[in-house]
Protein backbone atom coordinates (compact mmCIF):
# COMPACT_ATOMS: atom_id res chain seq x y z
CA UNK A 1 0.00 0.00 0.00
CA UNK A 2 1.20 3.52 -0.77
CA UNK A 3 -0.42 4.82 2.42
CA UNK A 4 -1.36 3.42 5.78
CA UNK A 5 -5.09 2.89 6.10
CA UNK A 6 -6.79 3.12 9.48
CA UNK A 7 -10.39 2.28 10.27
CA UNK A 8 -12.13 4.19 13.06
CA UNK A 9 -15.68 3.99 14.41
CA UNK A 10 -17.75 6.85 15.83
CA UNK A 11 -19.69 4.97 18.52
CA UNK A 12 -22.27 7.39 19.91
CA UNK A 13 -24.98 7.04 22.56
CA UNK A 14 -27.11 9.63 24.36
CA UNK A 15 -25.08 12.48 22.91
CA UNK A 16 -21.74 10.99 24.01
CA UNK A 17 -18.86 9.49 22.06
CA UNK A 18 -16.90 6.41 23.15
CA UNK A 19 -13.10 6.74 23.14
CA UNK A 20 -10.16 4.54 24.16
CA UNK A 21 -6.60 5.03 25.32
CA UNK A 22 -3.78 2.89 26.78
CA UNK A 23 -3.96 2.46 30.55
CA UNK A 24 -0.38 3.67 30.76
CA UNK A 25 -1.48 6.99 29.29
CA UNK A 26 -1.47 8.47 25.82
CA UNK A 27 -3.86 9.86 23.23
CA UNK A 28 -7.57 9.15 23.37
CA UNK A 29 -8.70 7.57 20.12
CA UNK A 30 -11.71 6.09 18.35
CA UNK A 31 -12.24 2.31 18.40
CA UNK A 32 -10.61 0.73 15.38
CA UNK A 33 -7.24 -0.20 13.95
CA UNK A 34 -5.12 -0.60 10.86
CA UNK A 35 -6.41 -2.22 7.68
CA UNK A 36 -4.34 -5.28 6.80
CA UNK A 37 -3.03 -5.95 3.32
CA UNK A 38 -5.79 -7.42 1.16
CA UNK A 39 -8.44 -7.24 3.91
CA UNK A 40 -12.03 -6.24 3.21
CA UNK A 41 -12.65 -2.78 4.68
CA UNK A 42 -16.16 -3.38 6.02
CA UNK A 43 -15.30 -6.81 7.44
CA UNK A 44 -12.19 -5.43 9.15
CA UNK A 45 -14.16 -2.57 10.73
CA UNK A 46 -16.81 -5.03 11.90
CA UNK A 47 -14.14 -7.25 13.49
CA UNK A 48 -12.65 -4.32 15.42
CA UNK A 49 -16.10 -3.35 16.72
CA UNK A 50 -16.92 -6.90 17.80
CA UNK A 51 -13.60 -7.02 19.68
CA UNK A 52 -14.80 -3.96 21.62
CA UNK A 53 -18.21 -5.42 22.42
CA UNK A 54 -20.16 -3.62 19.68
CA UNK A 55 -22.38 -5.40 17.15
CA UNK A 56 -23.18 -3.30 14.07
CA UNK A 57 -25.42 -5.35 11.73
CA UNK A 58 -25.35 -2.81 8.89
CA UNK A 59 -21.69 -1.81 8.96
CA UNK A 60 -21.50 -1.68 5.16
CA UNK A 61 -24.09 1.11 5.30
CA UNK A 62 -22.35 3.01 8.11
CA UNK A 63 -19.35 4.47 6.26
CA UNK A 64 -19.22 8.24 6.78
CA UNK A 65 -16.13 9.72 5.14
CA UNK A 66 -12.47 9.34 4.28
CA UNK A 67 -9.89 11.76 5.66
CA UNK A 68 -6.43 12.06 4.08
CA UNK A 69 -3.69 12.79 6.60
CA UNK A 70 -0.31 13.83 5.26
CA UNK A 71 1.11 12.73 1.91
CA UNK A 72 2.39 9.36 0.63
CA UNK A 73 4.35 7.40 1.61
CA UNK A 74 4.26 8.62 5.21
CA UNK A 75 0.65 9.76 5.18
CA UNK A 76 -2.41 7.93 6.38
CA UNK A 77 -5.92 7.35 5.05
CA UNK A 78 -8.51 7.48 7.86
CA UNK A 79 -11.84 5.80 7.06
CA UNK A 80 -14.58 6.87 9.46
CA UNK A 81 -17.63 4.73 10.22
CA UNK A 82 -20.62 5.67 12.38
CA UNK A 83 -22.69 2.62 13.44
CA UNK A 84 -26.35 3.65 13.58
CA UNK A 85 -27.99 0.42 14.80
CA UNK A 86 -25.34 -0.97 17.08
CA UNK A 87 -26.01 -3.09 20.17
CA UNK A 88 -23.86 -4.30 23.05
CA UNK A 89 -21.77 -2.57 25.68
CA UNK A 90 -18.41 -1.12 24.57
CA UNK A 91 -15.37 -2.53 26.36
CA UNK A 92 -11.82 -1.21 26.21
CA UNK A 93 -9.97 -4.51 26.13
CA UNK A 94 -6.75 -5.55 27.83
CA UNK A 95 -4.32 -2.75 28.53
CA UNK A 96 -6.77 0.03 27.64
CA UNK A 97 -9.36 2.21 29.31
CA UNK A 98 -12.53 3.60 27.79
CA UNK A 99 -14.73 6.60 28.41
CA UNK A 100 -17.73 8.54 27.13
CA UNK A 101 -17.27 12.19 26.14
CA UNK A 102 -19.33 14.93 24.53
CA UNK A 103 -18.06 17.15 21.72
CA UNK A 104 -17.18 20.01 24.05
CA UNK A 105 -14.85 17.73 26.01
CA UNK A 106 -13.32 16.36 22.80
CA UNK A 107 -12.08 19.85 21.95
CA UNK A 108 -9.79 19.74 25.00
CA UNK A 109 -8.93 16.03 25.31
CA UNK A 110 -5.44 14.69 24.67
CA UNK A 111 -6.10 13.42 21.13
CA UNK A 112 -4.26 13.23 17.83
CA UNK A 113 -5.00 16.57 16.17
CA UNK A 114 -5.98 14.99 12.85
CA UNK A 115 -8.51 12.66 14.50
CA UNK A 116 -9.96 15.51 16.56
CA UNK A 117 -10.33 17.71 13.48
CA UNK A 118 -11.94 14.90 11.49
CA UNK A 119 -14.55 14.49 14.24
CA UNK A 120 -15.27 18.20 14.53
CA UNK A 121 -15.52 18.51 10.74
CA UNK A 122 -17.96 15.60 10.67
CA UNK A 123 -20.29 16.98 13.34
CA UNK A 124 -20.02 20.69 12.65
CA UNK A 125 -17.89 23.63 13.64
CA UNK A 126 -19.88 24.60 16.73
CA UNK A 127 -20.41 21.51 18.87
CA UNK A 128 -23.03 21.80 21.58
CA UNK A 129 -23.36 19.66 24.69
CA UNK A 130 -24.06 16.51 22.67
CA UNK A 131 -24.89 15.24 19.21
CA UNK A 132 -27.43 12.47 19.99
CA UNK A 133 -25.83 9.81 17.84
CA UNK A 134 -26.08 11.06 14.26
CA UNK A 135 -29.55 12.60 14.19
CA UNK A 136 -28.32 16.21 14.31
CA UNK A 137 -26.02 15.91 11.28
CA UNK A 138 -28.61 17.27 8.87
CA UNK A 139 -29.33 20.30 11.03
CA UNK A 140 -25.63 21.20 11.04
CA UNK A 141 -25.22 21.10 7.27
CA UNK A 142 -24.79 24.38 5.42
CA UNK A 143 -28.11 25.54 3.96
CA UNK A 144 -27.06 24.85 0.38
CA UNK A 145 -26.49 21.17 1.20
CA UNK A 146 -29.77 20.48 3.03
CA UNK A 147 -32.46 18.33 1.50
CA UNK A 148 -34.62 21.33 0.56
CA UNK A 149 -31.84 23.06 -1.38
CA UNK A 150 -32.32 24.20 -4.97
CA UNK A 151 -31.06 21.93 -7.77
CA UNK A 152 -27.32 22.12 -8.40
CA UNK A 153 -26.76 23.22 -11.97
CA UNK A 154 -23.79 22.30 -14.16
CA UNK A 155 -21.60 25.44 -14.24
CA UNK A 156 -19.73 26.28 -17.42
CA UNK A 157 -17.20 26.67 -18.80
CA UNK A 158 -14.46 24.36 -17.51
CA UNK A 159 -10.85 24.32 -18.60
CA UNK A 160 -11.10 20.68 -19.65
CA UNK A 161 -13.05 17.46 -19.02
CA UNK A 162 -10.94 16.62 -15.98
CA UNK A 163 -11.83 19.92 -14.33
CA UNK A 164 -15.49 19.34 -15.15
CA UNK A 165 -15.30 15.85 -13.64
CA UNK A 166 -13.72 17.19 -10.47
CA UNK A 167 -16.54 19.72 -10.11
CA UNK A 168 -19.14 16.96 -10.41
CA UNK A 169 -17.30 15.00 -7.73
CA UNK A 170 -17.28 18.09 -5.53
CA UNK A 171 -21.06 18.44 -5.55
CA UNK A 172 -21.73 14.70 -5.41
CA UNK A 173 -19.49 14.06 -2.40
CA UNK A 174 -19.63 17.38 -0.58
CA UNK A 175 -15.83 17.60 -0.50
CA UNK A 176 -13.11 19.12 -2.69
CA UNK A 177 -13.10 17.44 -6.10
CA UNK A 178 -9.42 16.56 -5.92
CA UNK A 179 -9.93 14.79 -2.58
CA UNK A 180 -12.88 12.81 -3.94
CA UNK A 181 -10.79 11.97 -7.01
CA UNK A 182 -8.09 10.43 -4.82
CA UNK A 183 -10.73 8.19 -3.24
CA UNK A 184 -11.96 7.12 -6.66
CA UNK A 185 -8.42 6.43 -7.83
CA UNK A 186 -7.99 4.03 -4.91
CA UNK A 187 -11.25 2.29 -5.82
CA UNK A 188 -11.04 2.12 -9.61
CA UNK A 189 -7.31 2.08 -10.28
CA UNK A 190 -6.43 2.46 -14.00
CA UNK A 191 -10.11 2.99 -14.91
CA UNK A 192 -10.43 6.06 -12.69
CA UNK A 193 -9.24 8.46 -15.40
CA UNK A 194 -11.89 7.13 -17.80
CA UNK A 195 -14.54 7.74 -15.13
CA UNK A 196 -13.26 11.30 -14.54
CA UNK A 197 -13.08 12.24 -18.21
CA UNK A 198 -16.13 10.53 -19.66
CA UNK A 199 -18.78 9.58 -17.09
CA UNK A 200 -18.19 12.68 -14.95
CA UNK A 201 -16.34 15.18 -17.14
CA UNK A 202 -18.49 14.66 -20.24
CA UNK A 203 -21.87 13.05 -19.47
CA UNK A 204 -22.50 14.43 -15.97
CA UNK A 205 -21.17 17.86 -16.97
CA UNK A 206 -23.55 18.31 -19.93
CA UNK A 207 -25.68 21.42 -19.28
CA UNK A 208 -29.24 20.48 -20.29
CA UNK A 209 -30.23 18.39 -17.24
CA UNK A 210 -29.46 19.72 -13.77
CA UNK A 211 -27.48 17.57 -11.38
CA UNK A 212 -30.41 16.99 -9.06
CA UNK A 213 -32.33 15.33 -11.88
CA UNK A 214 -29.28 13.40 -13.03
CA UNK A 215 -28.80 12.09 -9.50
CA UNK A 216 -32.34 10.70 -9.48
CA UNK A 217 -31.77 9.11 -12.89
CA UNK A 218 -28.57 7.44 -11.71
CA UNK A 219 -30.23 6.22 -8.49
CA UNK A 220 -33.01 4.65 -10.57
CA UNK A 221 -30.61 2.92 -12.97
CA UNK A 222 -28.30 1.56 -10.27
CA UNK A 223 -31.27 0.44 -8.16
CA UNK A 224 -32.70 -1.46 -11.14
CA UNK A 225 -29.34 -3.21 -11.58
CA UNK A 226 -29.23 -4.24 -7.91
CA UNK A 227 -25.81 -2.76 -7.04
CA UNK A 228 -26.06 -1.77 -3.35
CA UNK A 229 -22.56 -0.30 -2.93
CA UNK A 230 -22.71 2.31 -5.72
CA UNK A 231 -26.36 2.98 -4.84
CA UNK A 232 -25.45 4.05 -1.30
CA UNK A 233 -22.91 6.52 -2.70
CA UNK A 234 -25.34 7.97 -5.24
CA UNK A 235 -28.19 8.28 -2.73
CA UNK A 236 -25.84 10.41 -0.63
CA UNK A 237 -24.90 12.33 -3.77
CA UNK A 238 -28.55 12.90 -4.60
CA UNK A 239 -29.18 14.35 -1.13
CA UNK A 240 -26.14 16.60 -1.62
CA UNK A 241 -27.69 17.75 -4.89
CA UNK A 242 -30.91 18.84 -3.20
CA UNK A 243 -33.06 15.73 -3.72
CA UNK A 244 -35.59 15.18 -0.92
CA UNK A 245 -36.16 11.82 0.80
CA UNK A 246 -39.66 11.78 -0.69
CA UNK A 247 -38.25 12.17 -4.21
CA UNK A 248 -35.87 9.28 -3.57
CA UNK A 249 -38.74 7.14 -2.30
CA UNK A 250 -40.84 7.97 -5.36
CA UNK A 251 -37.93 7.05 -7.62
CA UNK A 252 -37.57 3.65 -5.94
CA UNK A 253 -41.30 3.08 -6.36
CA UNK A 254 -40.85 3.68 -10.09
CA UNK A 255 -38.08 1.09 -10.05
CA UNK A 256 -40.56 -1.37 -8.51
CA UNK A 257 -43.09 -0.66 -11.23
CA UNK A 258 -40.71 -0.90 -14.18
CA UNK A 259 -37.76 -3.05 -13.03
CA UNK A 260 -39.42 -5.33 -10.47
CA UNK A 261 -40.00 -5.49 -6.75
CA UNK A 262 -36.92 -7.58 -5.79
CA UNK A 263 -34.55 -4.85 -7.03
CA UNK A 264 -36.72 -2.11 -5.52
CA UNK A 265 -36.94 -3.77 -2.11
CA UNK A 266 -33.15 -4.01 -1.85
CA UNK A 267 -32.77 -0.44 -3.11
CA UNK A 268 -35.32 0.81 -0.58
CA UNK A 269 -33.36 -0.75 2.28
CA UNK A 270 -30.16 0.99 1.15
CA UNK A 271 -31.93 4.32 0.54
CA UNK A 272 -33.69 4.26 3.91
CA UNK A 273 -30.45 3.58 5.80
CA UNK A 274 -28.70 6.52 4.12
CA UNK A 275 -31.62 8.86 4.78
CA UNK A 276 -31.82 7.85 8.45
CA UNK A 277 -28.05 8.18 8.92
CA UNK A 278 -28.30 11.80 7.80
CA UNK A 279 -30.99 12.56 10.36
CA UNK A 280 -33.80 12.75 7.81
CA UNK A 281 -37.07 10.90 7.44
CA UNK A 282 -39.36 9.98 4.58
CA UNK A 283 -42.80 11.52 4.78
CA UNK A 284 -45.33 8.90 3.71
CA UNK A 285 -47.77 9.85 0.94
CA UNK A 286 -51.41 10.35 1.90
Amino acid sequence: MSQRIRLSAIVARDGLLYLLRPEAGGHWDLPGGALGEGADVDEAMDAYLVAHGVQAPAIEEDFVRTVYVGTPPAGMVLNLYAPTEWTGEPVAGAGHEGGWFDLVEIETLDMDGNVRQALLDTFGEEPDDGFAALQELQERLPAELRQDAAPVASPEPFVDRRAAGYDVLRTLNNMPGEQAARQMSDMYGPLAEDVFDYALGTVWALPHIDRKTKSLQVVAMIAAQGHAGPLRSHVNGALNHGVTPEQLAETIRLVAAYAGFPAALEAWRVMEKVVEARGLKIERPL
